[in-house]
């Protein structure tokens, strides 16, 4: 107990003295702990938690748990006999106990109980996520509610959410809408032969920005102080008035300082009044006028991504994150009754080893077919490729590359032995449900994320393994910029010196540092009298 009492207070960044008994802000702080990263297995981790609450519990400062693990009362057992399904049991059985120890049966649970007992989770337990639990518990009574014959009263589910930030769709003029839809339609193309017809289409990811931008803008103007009413079409966000009162609002909100989306909210809206609004010479040029007020956002890493490739200055990360596959690959081999969690195992495996090798942007990943990019060659010597079109790419250039002969054989043996097992056929595309259904960007990208943090104590998201992949280079090859160019297919060096120019000064550094020491390593001799003879 002691020994955890320690290990808890270095987990938490302080000494045990100056940390307060705060079991609710003390639980906060080691969920955001990964075991992983820190040299921990999950079970001992587990029993470093265990045995702080029982020194907690040994030193009668705090009584913890109170109620949280006392037989259930008669009036419970008949309840849970009566409940049907594992959800119920487990769902509730901390409730159960809590309300057994308080007296309180089944039929007299209201919100005010349920408060109660969420509150004692808090100062009795180090519970990672009590506010889950809170509204997990409540959707769970309230599911058990639904039988008359149980008597039981509905409690309220509480929500956690933050507050909606952009104006509700249904508040803004069905007029304006149209505007809005006839103008996306139009970015489409979806009669390129049309007398009006956009020289050239919008891919589907810009669509959506755009109208995420729409969204925005609309915020941002009727939060300044316009009515919602009154905005009629997409020239009323055009006009330079309403222009001007959305820059600054959107440019108070993050008090002034450079923001990419605000800046390309503000160009995207200036394209809107020149090519959809149709505004005379003059309004134009006010609105770019407008536009250059705004600051611009320099190129380069964003902070979190910066905050990502942080880890890896720890060379036994970058060894974790590309052992993970291989550990993976072999859980699933030796699953012998493979389902849907070995599919999802199986295919975060690959995930990784992919953008380890060849860093693809999450879409590209997603989209990945077997005879349309993955053509896989299984003779000796062969060599199996990814290929992607100019069309599938987002600055319209080629990619390719050789896979490694351990992630070929690996895709092989997922497609012709792994996935029949669970899908029943071979799969067309990579990422698929045990239904053989596509799956989406953002169900790949949580598979990734997630095995990355549990299994190997790393938060990284699929689009940063190209930054990833450009420091491995750099690092072993400062100032090798093109090679990082044709590896991330950037279409000019420009793009590629922007963005990771501020790792290289790292590097230029460390150069300097070592030219420092072998300075001061080299020895020189030292002026001073003779010997005097013996």
């Amino acid at each position: 107990m002691k020994s955890a009492t320690k290990r808890v207070a270095i987990l938490l960044g302080n000494e045990p003295a100056a940390i307060a008994l705060n079991m609710g802000a003390i639980g906060a702080g080691l969920a955001s702990v990964n075991p992983v990263a820190v040299g921990l297995t999950s079970k001992r981790f587990a029993n470093i938690r265990s045995d702080f609450l029982a020194a907690v519990k040994a030193s009668g400062v705090k009584q913890l748990q109170v109620g949280l693990k006392s037989p259930l009362s008669p009036e419970w057992v008949d309840l849970f006999e009566k409940l049907s399904g594992r959800r119920a049991h487990i769902g509730l059985s901390r409730l159960a106990r809590y309300a057994s120890a308080q007296g309180i049966v089944p039929k007299e649970i209201n919100d005010e109980i349920i408060a109660g007992f969420i509150a004692a989770v808090r100062e009795g337990s180090l519970h990672r996520k009590p506010d889950a639990l809170h509204r997990q518990v409540s959707l769970i009574w309230n599911e058990a509610g639904q039988d008359p014959a149980l008597g039981l009263q509905f409690v309220i589910v509480p929500s956690f959410r933050g507050p909606v930030e952009r104006i509700d769709w249904a508040l803004l003029t069905d007029v304006f809408k149209k505007d809005m839809n006839d103008y996306l339609s139009w970015c489409g193309v979806s009669d390129p032969f049309a007398a009006d017809a956009r020289s050239r289409a919008l891919a589907p990811r810009t669509l959506r920005l755009r109208r995420d931008q729409i969204h925005a803008a609309v915020t941002a103007l009727v939060k300044s102080g316009t009515d919602a009413a009154t905005i009629l079409s997409l020239a009323d966000l055009t006009s330079p008035a309403n222009f001007k009162s959305i820059l600054r609002w959107r440019l108070n909100a993050v008090d002034g300082k450079p923001n990419i989306f605000d800046y390309n909210l503000g160009k995207a809206l200036v394209q809107i009044a020149y090519e959809w609004a149709k505004v005379d010479a003059q309004g134009f040029t006010e609105l770019k006028r407008l536009l250059g007020k705004m600051p611009v956002p320099l190129m380069g890493l964003t902070d979190k991504n910066k905050r990502f490739l942080r880890q890896f200055d720890d060379p036994a990360v970058l060894r974790r994150l590309y052992r993970l596959p291989d550990r993976l690959w072999a859980e699933v081999r030796r699953d012998l009754h493979p389902n849907f969690r070995t599919l999802a195992k199986a295919q975060a495996a690959l995930a990784i080893a992919i953008q380890s090798y060849m860093p693809l942007r999450p879409h590209n990943l997603t989209a990945l077919a077997f005879g349309t990019h993955l053509f896989m060659q299984e003779g000796a010597g062969a060599v199996s490729t990814l290929e992607l079109s100019a069309a599938e790419m987002k600055n319209r250039q080629e990619l390719a590359f050789d896979i490694a002969p351990g992630v070929a054989k690996m895709l092989i043996e997922y497609r012709d032995r792994i996935a029949p097992k669970i899908i029943g056929h071979r799969p067309t595309r990579l990422f698929v449900t045990v239904k053989g259904t596509p799956k989406s960007q953002a169900t790949v990208g949580y598979l990734v994320c997630s095995y990355l943090k549990r299994r190997a104590g790393i938060m990284l998201t699929p689009h940063v393994f190209r930054h990833l992949s450009a420091r491995v280079v750099l690092d072993a090859e400062p100032g090798a910029f093109e090679t990082v160019r044709q590896h991330l297919g950037h279409k000019n060096t420009k793009t590629t010196i922007g963005f990771y120019a501020g790792i290289n000064s790292r590097r230029a550094a460390w150069h300097h540092h070592r030219l420092v020491q072998r300075a001061l390593e080299t020895q020189t001799p030292v002026p001073g009298r003779k010997k005097r003879a013996s």
